[in-house]
């Protein structure tokens, strides 16, 4: 089964490398409800350090993160599928 992850247009490198481990990708503003991961930069939390993204999927910050890391860390987190 192809895990869904939603992630804002500007993270493309990201895209990319999920796509090439079978991850099926959406942007944020359609994948939210569907989502089974959120990915976000820090252009997408506040001053306070709060995001503004409402979902119950887990939420997992790239910023300081190689696509490639992210990918596997997905994959940990998920188990391979």
């Amino acid at each position: 089964m192809k895990r869904i992850v939603a992630l804002a247009d500007t993270l493309s490198a990201y895209r990319e490398a999920l796509e090439e481990k079978g991850y099926h990708t959406v942007s944020l503003d359609e994948g939210l409800d569907t989502a089974d991961i959120v990915l976000i930069s820090g252009m997408d939390i506040n001053h306070s350090g709060v995001s503004a993204i409402r979902t119950e999927a887990p939420v997992l910050d790239v910023t300081g993160k190689a696509p490639e890391e992210i990918a596997n860390d997905i994959e940990r987190y998920f188990g391979v599928f």
